[in-house]
């Protein structure tokens, strides 16, 4: 066979990713906050790139250079007497934050105050300079505390500062780090005391002596191996006769405390209800993970990228784009691209510079479309779901994607990314907009009935429930049922897990 080299030429189609379409996908899935950030990445790489000020609106020629990215058709305008309406509920808003920060700031002053009494009375009392001097060496020592103090102490940082307080030698010491490092988050021990004795080439009696030691630590009840222990430890060291009867209450009978089975501890401890409940709850004020206050929760800001309120009797969509700079081509850098014989660097400059305006052009304009697209999809939903901004989440219908994308006449994908952590400020909340996609259920009379509208009616049910005797999931159903909506009691198993209820032998009180 002969083997020969040729040129063909061949005709086909296929999907082509310009730049211009994936900066525009990724801009349509950022938040409000990421588009932010990535706005004033863009502005520090692309010198053309300027902020719009208020106090200098931009030419003509600018508006006309981003025209088709700034027009909105005359249905997804914001009505001006309705946005004089949503300043005043602004100025409303602020109004009360002032009072609210003059409370704020006669609270500093009053702490100051006292920050400052222990220097005032060294003044007064150590002689003119004798005590100035002392409050000047003490104000000195509380900034340096003030400013070194970065993050908040750990469990094992606390449990080995204590350690070292009462450790008697080098080996007790290192022998009490390691069970310290071998706790939980929670403050529970992970390994057993025999494999860290044999870990270690110690003793079983000298391992349960230190992890004793280290129980005797803050929090109390820490280095437990098991809840019951936990609460045990917590018990002893509270005084009083309903101290000890809580103690006897987990020591022999915590299986049935967790079962349920009051008529068994009280018939053992020969108390009336009355007293076992005042037992219980005394157990409950207990802390069950004793490390959790030593645990970082890092806060999540949420800023809604668009808001729901409802103006004269009707639910406008307003864009929350404040935070994201406004943007403009530089006036300069047009003006020395039309000025040929200013630039610097001939043809190579002026390529650079068309390049960067042809840039910025591609961004102003994914961002005004990131805008159109979110208040479309936002609008198409709340047009269904307007039962919910009435009523509550029992009014949620069953919703999906291809149901709105239908409505704007987009594809789902584009839908999916407008939707996910973008957020929705509405009078009953913040949700996320993928909150408002739900399945459905059937009822009877044939109307289908979103799953989270379910839940809710399950949760109320509970509520309602009386304490001695919970609802089961049978009766659940057979309730649902009675209201009209056809449900199988797994399905009401699985909707209850979901909502972190236990169940019904579990809920039961005395």
């Amino acid at each position: 066979m002969r083997q020969q080299f040729g040129m063909n030429q061949k005709m086909s189609q296929r999907m082509i990713m310009t730049p211009m379409l994936q900066q525009a996908m990724k801009i349509l899935q950022l938040s409000t906050l990421e588009l932010k950030e990535w706005v004033e990445k863009e502005m520090l790489e692309n010198p053309v790139l300027e902020e719009e000020n208020e106090e200098t609106p931009a030419t003509t020629e600018e508006k006309a250079a981003s025209s088709e990215a700034a027009s909105i058709p005359a249905g997804e305008q914001e009505n001006p007497d309705r946005d004089s309406m949503i300043e005043m509920a602004k100025q409303r808003h602020q109004t009360d934050l002032v009072e609210h920060m003059k409370e704020g700031g006669r609270f500093e002053s009053e702490t100051w105050a006292m920050y400052n009494e222990s220097a005032e009375y060294g003044e007064a009392g150590d002689g003119e300079y004798g005590g100035r001097e002392r409050a000047d060496g003490d104000q000195e020592k509380r900034d340096f505390v003030e400013a070194s103090i970065t993050r908040t102490q750990t469990l094992a940082e606390s449990l080995e500062w204590q350690l070292l307080l009462v450790a008697k030698d080098e080996a007790e010491k290192t022998l009490g780090k390691v069970i310290i490092g071998n706790l939980d988050e929670n403050g529970y021990l992970t390994d057993t005391v025999e494999d860290i004795a044999r870990a270690q080439g110690v003793a079983l009696q000298e391992a349960e002596r230190v992890l004793q030691l280290i129980q005797g630590f803050e929090p109390p009840g820490v280095g437990a191996r098991n809840l019951r222990e936990c609460l045990l430890l917590q018990l002893e060291n509270k005084t009083g006769d309903l101290a000890r009867k809580a103690y006897q209450v987990v020591l022999n009978h915590f299986e049935n405390m967790e079962k349920r089975k009051y008529a068994v501890i009280t018939k053992t401890l020969d108390c009336s209800d009355e007293q076992l409940r005042e037992i219980l709850a005394f157990i409950a004020t207990l802390e069950p993970k004793p490390g959790r206050s030593y645990q970082e929760n890092e806060t999540k800001y949420i800023t809604p990228d668009v808001s729901v309120r409802k103006i004269e009797g009707e639910y406008v969509v307003v864009l929350n784009d404040e935070p994201v700079p406004r943007l403009r081509i530089s006036s300069y850098y047009k003006k020395l691209l039309k000025d040929k014989k200013g630039i610097d660097g001939g043809r190579e400059t002026k390529k650079f510079i068309e390049n960067k305006i042809q840039s910025a052009l591609w961004l102003m304009k994914n961002i005004e479309q990131r805008r159109k697209t979110i208040f479309r999809v936002t609008e198409a939903i709340f047009r269904i779901q307007k039962d919910f901004l009435d009523i509550g989440i029992s009014a949620l219908k069953p919703l999906t994607l291809k149901q709105v994308a239908d409505m704007i006449g987009m594809h789902e994908s584009t839908v999916s990314r407008v939707t996910t952590h973008k957020y929705v400020q509405t009078e009953r909340g913040i949700f996320e907009l993928k909150f408002f996609f739900t399945s459905g259920l059937e009822s009877v009379d044939g109307m289908d009935v979103s799953s989270l509208s379910v839940k809710e009616k399950i949760k109320d049910l509970v509520s309602q429930e009386p304490p001695q005797k919970p609802h089961s999931d049978q009766k659940i159903m057979k309730l649902l049922t009675d209201q009209g909506l056809s449900i199988a009691r797994r399905t009401i198993a699985k909707y209850r897990e979901e909502l972190k209820i236990p169940s019904a032998s579990q809920r039961r009180k005395l």
